[in-house]
């Protein structure tokens, strides 16, 4: 990410407005009008002032209907400049989630389990969010900024050209000067801010995952103080932006004043009428609209672009693995070979020439201490990731020749936690596989020890859980993710710790559930418990 230059940045984020180019040229227009019509007002009331106190009152009511108009286009275009640009703005995070989405999706799951949670969780969150500065804040306001104050600057230079060069001076003061020194000012704030944004939502991730560990060892004292320690953090670094933002303000108001009281004493020594010094002083002091909006943009856009460059470099991203996109027929599995597998997982070692063959309807139990490799061999068969060297064989052809559509159908897979998504029991039973008939739902069900569970429920199958729904044990959870197993009916079956979160009797229910399923598949089965592991034909202890 510290290569990505905020060019690059701006380029990438430029391209998703390209598509809506009209709705941000109307929205310029719309803002220019805007900022036009509020010196109006100013310039029109001030004139007839003048004019009043000159005697003359032949034009006030005329001046009158001139302000309401005014007012009234000042309000409309105000309105519409806001409604398009934020309608720009959330159509194009929109697009920004989609591509994310899509760049995940492209990625695999090799890429999402390599992924600090509370990072990934920032990067889809709280940095796209972040992006809606760029895109409604500062696209078309930098436009309508510019556009305001050249109309304005001609207009002054008409006058006289050093009254119109004083106000470039100003414009280019508060509108450029300002933001850079806010950017400089706020870049070391913004890194640290986010990076304690990132620990926090570390910290609440941590706390939630573990809080049952938490309770059990009374942890709860500690736990919190580290999070109310976490939190003061980011307190702190919120406090300093806050400083730094009040003095950016503040500097931008002094800009407003002194470049109206020069424009007053160049009037004098230019010997302009008291009227136009007392014309182009009121109007200086309201011509600053389009770039004050600037002006806070340095300590907006730093966050901004360090988002952008979080996400830049995701969406940038080369894939683990590529699929062919050719296919062919479902073939019906003969045999798994592993030969001469070497694998390493972050420079660490796991598989140094392996090998392993496996024919159609064994069943291989993997056993071994954590963090040995069991699990590793089963993502590497689901392409997670391939090989250093060797080859992962399905009936003698690399798993390298199988469209990712291809390996999905051969191999039903379940992981050590099976997700649950906010559906109904049936839905998150039948993934991947829309029109199921119900008896084969309720067969799935059965053979997987849910039945009684689920009929006993109001709803039944149409009992909605996950998310915000209806809560469900470990147990519940990995009854579904064997249901699943059962109603996609793969040749090769992969499981990984099937019965870590259930008791004697449910497991050896399972078991036998299992060894059913398994009859003519070939079916590997990973566990840490020798219970588990007895109704393989054969174990590989992985040491």
């Amino acid at each position: 990410m510290n290569n990505v230059k905020n060019t690059q940045v701006i380029g990438w984020l430029l391209s998703f407005v390209k598509p809506l180019k009209l709705k941000v040229t109307g929205a310029i227009l719309l803002g220019m009008i805007s900022n036009l019509s509020v010196v109006m007002i100013t310039f029109l009331g001030t004139r007839e002032m003048l004019r009043l106190i000159d005697g003359n009152t032949s034009t006030v009511y005329r001046t009158f209907w001139l302000l309401i108009l005014c007012g009234v286009i000042r309000g409309v275009a105000r309105y519409m400049e806001q409604y398009l640009n934020h309608d720009i703005a959330f159509s194009l995070l929109a697009d920004v989630r989609s591509t994310i989405f899509k760049v995940l999706r492209k990625l695999g799951p090799a890429r999402l389990s390599g992924k600090n949670s509370g990072d990934m969780i920032t990067a889809i969150t709280t940095d796209v969010e972040a992006l809606e500065v760029f895109f409604a804040h500062t696209v078309s306001p930098v436009f309508i900024a510019l556009g305001t104050s050249l109309i304005l600057i001609s207009y002054f230079a008409h006058i006289s050209i050093f009254i119109g060069l004083i106000l470039l001076l100003g414009h280019l003061f508060i509108g450029i000067f300002v933001p850079v020194i806010s950017y400089k000012q706020h870049e070391k704030t913004a890194s640290d801010y986010q990076e304690t944004f990132v620990n926090l939502n570390q910290a609440v991730m941590e706390n939630v995952e573990s809080i049952r560990d938490v309770n059990q060892f009374s942890l709860e004292n500690e736990r919190l103080a580290d999070l109310a320690n976490v939190g003061k953090n980011l307190n702190q670094e919120y406090q300093r932006k806050l400083g730094q933002s009040s003095s950016i303000q503040i500097l931008s108001e002094l800009g407003v004043l002194g470049t109206t009281l020069v424009m007053i004493l160049v009037g004098n020594f230019l010997s302009l009428p008291a009227s136009e010094i007392v014309l182009a002083s009121v109007l200086t002091l309201s011509s600053f609209g389009g770039v004050l909006a600037l002006s806070g943009l340095g300590n907006a856009l730093l966050s901004t672009f360090a988002s952008g460059k979080r996400l830049f470099s995701l969406v940038n991203e080369e894939q683990v693995v590529t699929f062919v996109e050719t296919t062919t027929p479902k073939i019906e599995l003969e045999n798994l070979s592993v030969q001469d597998l070497s694998f390493a997982y972050e420079e660490t070692p796991i598989f140094d020439s392996f090998n392993l063959s496996l024919p159609k309807g064994k069943t291989l139990g993997i056993g071994g201490e954590s963090g040995k490799g069991k699990s590793t061999l089963l993502k590497l068969m689901m392409r997670y990731w391939d090989p250093e060297k060797g080859q992962i064989k399905l009936n003698d052809v690399d798993l390298k020749e199988f469209s990712e559509t291809e390996l999905h159908e051969i191999e039903s897979v379940m992981e050590q936690r099976t997700f649950i998504f906010a559906d109904t029991i049936a839905q998150n039973m039948t993934l991947g596989k829309p029109g199921v008939p119900m008896t084969e739902i309720k067969e799935a069900a059965k053979q997987a020890q849910l039945s009684d569970w689920i009929e006993s429920l109001p709803e039944q199958y149409e009992t909605k859980i996950g998310g915000t729904f209806r809560s469900i044990s470990d147990g519940e959870r990995q009854r579904i993710g064997l249901a699943r197993v059962f109603l996609h009916d793969g040749d090769l079956l992969l499981f990984d710790e099937p019965t870590s979160s259930l008791d004697y009797i449910n497991e050896q229910n399972i078991l036998k559930t299992i060894e059913k399923a398994s009859e003519g598949k070939t079916t590997i089965i990973v566990s840490h418990r020798a219970s588990t592991l007895k109704i393989a034909d054969e174990i590989l202890m992985i040491e």
